[in-house]
């Protein structure tokens, strides 16, 4: 679809936004009001730089979903329209509390009328043009635009705090501004002639809000307010419009569950991975599309929320090895911790389809282990593109939701398309660069604690694990120790994993250091560790020494990281 089809924009000032009879609605399940004295700061000083400068100022973006003529609602936005609002407020406030001058009745009357609404005739109430959402609304409605104090302070929600307080900033801001003589009329021209005609915003007007997503898609332009997580959650809920607030109440609770487990951050990609658990595969900007497509009427909310709602905890617990979720699968943190260690994620919605069909805590813990070898043969050792892995993934989940894989033997066939064959995996591997420091050294420590257990014998984890990871080849090496190595041998060769060992802390600290190799191999032979003591048996260590070394390295590598039984 054309982007002209989706929108249309226009430069606007504030004073043509709020005027000529124009309501705006804040979808009632949107987030909480949660500006804080730091942006109405920054609101106020911009004002007094315009003031200073007599130049307009441009506030951003705002996104409207057209409802009928002169009604919208505000999908990005709110946060800006709500506080310049409430600024209003305050300053009709002081107009009213000047009673010295007839007029400033009138001055406060007129500024209602115009930017925040109609008074009714017979309560005296005005009727704010602008509602904001279910939590916010009525203390929006009953005591900011009406200028009450609320009863109980204290007792006030978090954003109501903040509403209040905001309006308290600005009435304080705008007594001290215009303390002076004559002070109603320079009110009035503040809001008329600053603040509503200085402000200016580029809107953006949409006719539904996957039209918004769209747009925000398209132009890369997402603002800071408004994120995936708020489109998504939006339409959700707008579905249930109608429902009265008790029947809202389980939804919103199951709402909260999810993201507080997940995160709001976090749950495009988990929702992304749920749903190409169960379909066709599907990128990040398909997902708004085929969710509106899939669910539109509440009892298809609940189920996908009840069904997010299973597939939180299990989506948390693969970010963390930590997890205590992993105690009723003996053996699966240290695959977790694997897939974390090489920040993979493409295997999710097999984990996800899978939990739902090998009921066997041991058979998930081999599922997981599955995934660990492969991330670790594709992603940490071989590089791969990445692409198949997603569309690899999706298929075997697909099959094992139809049934078509039910046991671990067909799993493992499954994969074989993503599992680099021994030849290529021995050969990226006795190749592999790592410089140590940060993640790459905690990869290195995996990759050495595992090849030790493989060839030791040793039951020995690189999680806790008390050893140092010694250079054989010091990065500072002492020049007549290791003057066979050029500068240029010296930097390829001293990031090889062949020249990296395990060695206890002691004896690295104290004995080996920046040694030539004989005094080093002197140490190694204390070491309990059966790779490091097997450093005894070469002669001399150069860039042969190490190239050999990483080969016997990959050769033990391709059997600790298998898919075979």
């Amino acid at each position: 679809m054309a982007l002209g089809a989706l929108l249309a924009t226009s430069t606007k000032d504030l004073k043509e936004v709020l005027s000529n009879g124009k309501t705006y609605t804040v979808p009632q399940y949107q987030r909480d009001y949660s500006w804080r004295v730091e942006h109405w700061e920054d609101l106020w000083e911009d004002l007094q730089a315009i003031e200073s400068s007599g130049e307009d100022h441009y506030m951003g973006s705002i996104v409207l979903e057209v409802r009928e003529r002169k009604q919208f609602r505000i999908i990005d936005g709110q946060q800006r329209i709500a506080t310049l609002s409430i600024l209003i407020i305050a300053c009709v406030n002081y107009l009213r509390s000047l009673v010295s001058d007839e007029k400033n009745a009138e001055r406060a009357a007129e500024l209602e009328r115009t930017y925040l609404g109609t008074k009714d005739p017979a309560s005296l109430r005005i009727t704010p043009k602008l509602k904001l959402n279910l939590n916010d609304d009525s203390f929006f409605q009953l005591n900011i635009a009406q200028h009450i104090q609320p009863s109980n302070i204290r007792g006030l929600r978090s954003s109501e705090k903040l509403l209040w307080d905001c309006f308290n900033f600005f009435k304080s801001k705008i007594q001290k501004k215009f303390a002076g003589p004559g002070a109603g009329v320079e009110v009035s021209r503040f809001v008329n002639e600053l603040l509503t005609e200085r402000l200016g915003f580029i809107t953006v007007e949409v006719q539904d809000q996957l039209s918004a997503y769209t747009v925000f898609e398209t132009l890369n332009a997402r603002g800071i307010e408004l994120t995936e997580t708020d489109l998504l959650k939006n339409y959700l809920l707008s579905l249930a419009d109608r429902l009265s607030a008790s029947q809202m109440d389980p939804i919103l609770k199951l709402w909260a569950r999810i993201t507080d487990r997940i995160g709001a951050s976090a749950f495009p990609e988990f929702l992304r991975h749920h749903v190409n658990s169960k379909r066709e595969y599907i990128r990040q900007k398909q997902l708004f599309k085929i969710i509106k497509s899939d669910v539109t009427d509440m009892p298809q909310v609940f189920k996908l929320l009840e069904a997010l709602d299973k597939d939180a905890a299990w989506f948390s617990a693969l970010s963390s090895h930590s997890d205590d979720f992993w105690l009723d699968y003996p053996g699966a943190k240290e695959h977790v911790r694997a897939l974390n260690l090489f920040n993979v994620s493409q295997y999710t919605p097999l984990i996800l389809a899978a939990k739902d069909s090998f009921t066997k805590p041991q058979d998930l813990v081999e599922v997981l282990r599955y995934c660990a070898v492969i991330s670790v043969r594709f992603n940490g050792v071989s590089r791969r593109s990445t692409h198949i892995l997603e569309e690899v993934y999706n298929s075997v989940a697909l099959q094992i939701r139809n049934g078509k894989i039910n046991n671990l033997q067909l799993l493992r066939h499954s994969l074989k398309p993503i599992y680099i064959p021994d030849d290529e995996f021995e050969a990226d591997f006795s190749t592999m660069r790592l410089k140590f420091g940060g993640n790459s050294g905690k990869r290195i420590r995996y990759f050495l604690a595992k090849l030790e257990k493989q060839f030791g014998g040793a039951d020995i984890h690189d999680d806790g694990m008390q050893a140092t990871i010694e250079h054989i080849l010091p990065e500072n090496p002492d020049s007549t120790a290791w003057q066979s190595f050029s500068p240029e041998a010296h930097e390829r060769s001293v990031v090889r994993l062949g020249n990296y060992t395990l060695l206890e802390r002691d004896l690295n600290g104290q004995q080996a250091g920046n040694a030539g190799f004989s005094v080093k191999q002197g140490v190694y032979d204390k070491s309990k560790y059966t790779l490091t003591k097997k450093l005894g048996a070469y002669a001399d260590w150069t860039e042969d020494s190490i190239n050999t070394r990483q080969k016997e390295l990959a050769r033990i590598a391709k059997t600790v990281w298998s898919l075979s039984v």
